[in-house]
């Protein structure tokens, strides 16, 4: 394999795109997102990839693409690389497959008549439409036949040779769907990622994605949640009814699962405090870290503190069991990697300590989410256990549904305006279709949350 780099700026965080069969790096080079270096590994000849040059990055988000989707698994398996979010696109662990891939006898006539003629037939395939194709063309890879059709029949090999049962749908964040794809079937995508609850499906979409467009709604944009929070700050507490329940539930469960109140306790999100004045008015803690990406100013006992940031990056520095208790209400979802945040919490507690978070399921907003076709990446309350770190237990987990009904659509699209929880970037449905097609039950437009809460108990030594 290849790697090469399209943008090099010594960022901090990497976007690590698996190109498909028959590309080089030419049909990335005008993706940019502010704050990430990225790179392209392509030509699967090769089927090893040295990841030295991977080193140094705080955060990679990965993307595959095709049968980069099942080379990625295997450099994956092989090297130890842990990228924070690892999204499929248009591609399924089993390449070549009947069922849950690209149909064996389609494979080997692509690769016995594979001519210049033929490379351009199953480039226009790949394209969406007339004016997707004539972008592709001003980036087309420069690769010849013989070296396509060698790599793919070094990508048969591996797969001939390789154990299918190795490479799991659960590894992955979120699987991307083109409805229109002509190179792998949609119907055999949608069979391999049955066991993956994160799959979105772009109905009108070819197999060929609109990459800029991809990559700005799967990586969370933390300055526009922030952009967002700051704007209903004066407005939130009198609107944020749901996060208010969620905030006293989760102070109920904090408070049963904890054998004495803890003396130092850091809160993650703790956007206006509705969960901080739960704990502070009863507990009384010495020292409380308070982290948000959008501060407001709150009253903290003497060696209390507010930090702006980012606190999957903050929690990274705090030393090994230096808080009692870590909290987060309403704030995970928010997050790269959930899973590693509550690796990294559960590092910085003492023995004993509890982490107590809130989030949300699965459920949560689809009313909106099945107009956009841009639901976050939510995890099950199953998914979500099975983070546990090593090491810790599970006092709790359970989940609930609340509906919110409202008079009218534009009353949902206030509220979400006035309490900031709707921070999608590059949402392609505009305010007027989202009115227009929002779904009404008995003359009401209904908004489900789907909150879950999650204890953890760090195991004494």
């Amino acid at each position: 394999m290849k790697l090469d780099f399209t943008v090099k700026q010594n960022n901090r965080k990497l976007i690590l795109i698996f190109a498909g069969w028959g590309m080089n790096p030419a049909p990335f080079s005008n993706i940019r997102l502010a704050g990430h270096d990225i790179a392209v590994i392509w030509d699967y000849r090769d089927t090893a990839l040295d990841i030295k040059a991977l080193s140094g990055y705080t955060d990679i988000y990965l993307f595959a693409w095709s049968f980069g989707v099942y080379m990625a698994s295997q450099v994956l398996a092989s090297t130890g690389l842990t990228p924070t979010v690892k999204v499929a696109v248009n591609g399924t662990l089993r390449p070549i497959d009947d069922t849950e891939g690209i149909p064996s006898q389609i494979f080997r006539g692509t690769l016995e008549n594979l001519s210049e003629r033929n490379l351009d037939k199953f480039y226009r395939r790949m394209c969406k439409n007339a004016e997707s194709f004539a972008s592709f063309s001003a980036n087309r890879p420069d690769r010849d036949i013989e070296g396509l059709k060698e790599e793919l029949i070094a990508i048969e090999n591996a797969y001939s040779h390789d154990d299918p049962g190795s490479h799991a749908a659960a590894d992955w964040d979120r699987a991307v769907i083109a409805g229109n794809d002509r190179i792998f079937p949609p119907d055999n995508q949608r069979r391999a990622w049955r066991t993956l609850q994160r799959t979105r499906i772009i109905e009108d979409g070819a197999h060929l994605p609109d990459w800029q467009t991809l990559i700005e709604q799967e990586i969370i944009d933390k300055s526009l949640v922030a952009q967002k929070f700051s704007r209903s700050a004066a407005t939130y507490d009198d609107n944020a009814d749901v996060q208010r329940h969620i905030a006293e539930k989760l102070w109920l469960l904090w408070q049963k699962a904890s054998p004495a109140p803890p003396l130092s306790i850091l809160e993650a999100g703790y956007g206006t405090g509705m969960l901080t004045r739960l704990y502070m008015s009863k507990w009384h803690p010495y020292r409380v870290s308070l982290w948000d990406l959008a501060p407001v100013e709150i009253e903290l006992p003497e060696a209390g503190e507010i930090i702006a940031g980012d606190a999957e990056e903050l929690i990274r520095l705090i030393p090994e069991g230096y808080y009692e208790a870590i909290a987060s209400a309403s704030a995970m979802q928010w997050f790269d990697s959930p899973e590693r945040w509550l690796h990294n919490a559960a590092q910085a507690l003492t023995a004993g300590g509890i982490i107590a978070v809130s989030t949300f399921g699965p459920d949560n907003m689809h009313e909106i989410a099945k107009i956009t076709g841009m639901p976050l990446r939510y995890y099950s309350v199953e998914e979500l256990a099975a983070m546990t770190p090593a090491g810790c237990r599970i006092i709790s987990v359970e989940d609930e549904h609340i509906t919110k009904e409202f008079d009218s659509p534009r009353e949902v699209m206030h509220h979400l305006k006035l309490t900031g929880v709707n921070a999608m970037r590059n949402t392609p449905t505009d305010i007027r279709r989202l009115i227009s097609d929002y779904p009404m039950t008995g003359g009401k437009a209904c908004l489900t949350y789907h909150p879950i809460y999650l204890i953890i108990q760090k195991e004494e030594k």
